[in-house]
């Protein structure tokens, strides 16, 4: 605990707030100049929010683009360091209530951008460079907790990590989700013909493996740090010049940085300042319980952060096919799915039935999502429940015809037809309506070990 309260240089602070923050005003001007934002929140008619958080909902109208605007205008004010407290605190509630009151496009940078602009209230990344401290000069320190430090560099080390995690599974190591991408980016200036090679879909799959597992650690070894900024530098501009990625890749090059040391942030980015190991001998201006709060946030934080994308190993069924436990677990462009779905109601009492056409309530976008998340279809069904009894029947009952394929195998129903998802509750955890995924299907490894212990 000492360690972690040792003083250091608040400049890679400083430098994390000033990129956070260019970063986030570009982000949200960006979302709304392309039309990400009109598409995902202004276009629907309906929306699927996360299951107990139902009651937040998107601004009517245009509501949602002012809402990301403002985003941008608070990214600003963290970048100058005005008001940063409550700016912060601001941006951290409003990016929050825009990824959680839509889920249907989930990305996982969205996820990590809430949890660190939430993690950058508690910073005092403000008190150097800021307008804070020219308006308040009392404020000005040149030194701040080591584990404010730490706390962004474990996070990130844990993004990375947990990333190769997930891709240690049969369809991922034998290339199958890879291959269908690739064929997809042969219309590529210049490297397209070579995207769907052979060669260059295993170097990207068993090289994403090893890049994953080990980058975040050679980032903190001192004598691979720089080869490994370069190599996640490389790694990240691959990824957004062919699989458009959106900001995620920038935000982890501008983060890395984090990982050298605080001088060598200090010299490359405030040349101008006094050199920082002289302000390292300081005494902590914070009295010592804020200083003990913030050690047992540290732990306590970063072991959430250990354990919960986790879950799904301990959730019955394949989690690229079920979905429980897929979000918020750092399970990044592990499968493709392609699916069809169709809802049926049915009046209990007259006898009625009614094919639905999902493209009255819904968006192309939602119905391509809605036929490979069992918890939107859930969520769907209920809708519908309520809709239909407004249209006057009596008892609805809703099911499902549903068709997937995960991979490129073969088509499979992902919901029992013979359920009534209008009278089924929603469940955490494993699904009995649910189907598990065909044994047929991939995992040819696993198969090869069953029939051999057969023999």
């Amino acid at each position: 605990m000492l360690q972690l309260l040792k003083p250091i240089s608040i400049y890679p602070l400083v430098y994390f707030r000033i990129v956070f923050g260019l970063l986030m005003l570009c982000e949200g001007i960006g979302a709304v100049l392309i039309g990400w934002v009109q598409e995902h929140y202004v276009a629907p008619t309906f929306h699927f929010g996360y299951i107990g958080l139902e009651w937040l909902k998107p601004l009517p109208g245009d509501g949602m683009v002012y809402v990301y605007l403002l985003m941008a205008l608070l990214g600003f004010l963290i970048l100058v360091g005005w008001r940063y407290k409550l700016v912060s605190f601001l941006f951290f509630l409003l990016f929050g209530y825009s990824f959680f009151c839509e889920k249907t496009h989930y990305l996982n940078h969205h996820y990590l951008i809430f949890l660190i602009s939430g993690l950058m209230v508690l910073l005092p990344a403000h008190r150097k460079h800021s307008l804070d401290v020219r308006r308040q000069p009392e404020l000005e320190s040149a030194v701040a907790p080591q584990w404010t430090l730490w706390l962004l560099r474990v996070q990130l080390l844990l993004v990375y990590f947990y990333a190769g995690v997930a891709k240690v599974q049969p369809d991922w190591l034998a290339a199958k989700p890879m291959s269908i991408w690739m064929s997809h980016k042969t219309d590529f200036y210049v490297i397209g013909p070579y995207l769907n090679t052979p060669e260059m879909i295993w170097l990207v799959c068993w090289g994403g493996v090893l890049f994953d597992f080990l980058i975040g650690f050679a980032l903190l070894w001192p004598r691979t740090r720089m080869v490994a900024f370069w190599v996640a530098f490389a790694f990240h501009i691959f990824n957004s010049a062919v699989f458009h990625v959106g900001i995620f890749p920038y935000f982890m090059i501008a983060a890395n940085v984090l990982f050298f040391s605080p001088a060598q942030i200090a010299r490359w980015f405030f040349r101008k300042d006094a050199l920082p190991a002289v302000g390292c001998h300081r005494v902590l201006a914070q009295p010592v319980w804020q200083q003990q709060i913030g050690v047992y946030f540290f732990i306590l934080y970063l072991s959430w952060q250990l354990v919960f994308p986790l879950r799904h190993f301990f959730i019955p069924g394949d989690v690229n096919w079920t979905e429980e436990g897929h979000r918020f677990s750092w399970r990044m462009m592990l499968r493709t799915k392609s699916g069809s779905i169709n809802f049926i109601v049915q009046d209990a009492t007259m006898q009625k039935t009614v094919t639905v056409r999902e493209r009255d309530y819904l968006t192309r976008d939602q119905v391509r999502e809605l036929a490979k998340h069992p918890d939107m279809i859930w969520q769907f069904a209920q809708f519908l429940k309520e809709e239909y009894k407004k249209q006057g029947m009596a008892r609805p009952q809703v099911y499902v015809r549903s068709y997937l394929s995960l991979n490129g195998y073969g088509r499979h129903p992902i919901v029992d037809g013979t359920v009534d998802l209008a009278s089924v509750p929603y469940t955490r955890g494993a699904k009995a309506w649910v189907t598990p995924r065909p044994e047929a299907d991939g995992w040819p490894w696993s198969r090869r070990v069953l029939s051999k212990a057969e023999e």
